[in-house]
């Protein structure tokens, strides 16, 4: 709440400075922005992007093996827990997550986002709009989604079916 206020003086500050008020707009988006959207390992990126997110986040982490495949849990300061599944090829198959705020979809989706979007298009689309949240279910080629929840209580998992390990069930992507 501090920050906010700081923020809001500031705010005033600079709209008496004319020519101050552009430059300090781009720094209060960028600071907002930075601050509010940590980056999470990307989906069939690699190992090495779950340490990077681990720093960037100033989270903890807890890594759990199984016979073939890793478990990243990822824990961030504000509650949000995600969790990337490594296979022994040291690929991000699968990511889940549960928290008070959902991830950013384009984050950690990496170069599955397209298809996501265009599938909840598609989604969208078919069905008729009904206000507040609702479960999301896509299942493409080479993509499946899933998400529930409500405010403050988000839940989801997205995996490459292709990509799961010999032995690994769907249901252990939680």
């Amino acid at each position: 709440m501090e920050h906010i206020e700081k923020a809001v003086k500031l705010s005033r500050w600079a709209r008496s400075k004319t020519a101050v008020w552009p430059l300090f707009r781009a720094a209060l988006l960028a600071t907002v922005v930075s601050a509010a959207a940590p980056a999470f390992a990307s989906l069939g990126g690699d190992v090495n992007s779950v340490e990077t997110d681990r720093t960037n986040m100033n989270a903890t982490e807890n890594v759990t093996h199984a016979a073939n495949y890793e478990l990243h849990q990822i824990h961030s300061p504000g509650g949000t827990v995600v969790e990337e599944y490594v296979n022994s090829g040291g690929t991000v198959f699968a990511v889940s997550w549960h928290g008070q705020f959902p991830p950013q979809m384009q984050q950690i989706l990496g170069t599955y986002f397209q298809q996501y979007s265009a599938a909840l298009q598609a989604q969208s689309n078919q069905t008729p709009k009904i206000y507040g949240h609702r479960p999301l279910n896509i299942q493409e080629q080479g993509l499946v989604v899933q998400t529930s929840g409500h405010m403050r209580a988000h839940a989801g998992r997205a995996y490459i079916p292709g990509l799961i390990p010999q032995g690994m069930t769907v249901n252990q992507i939680q």
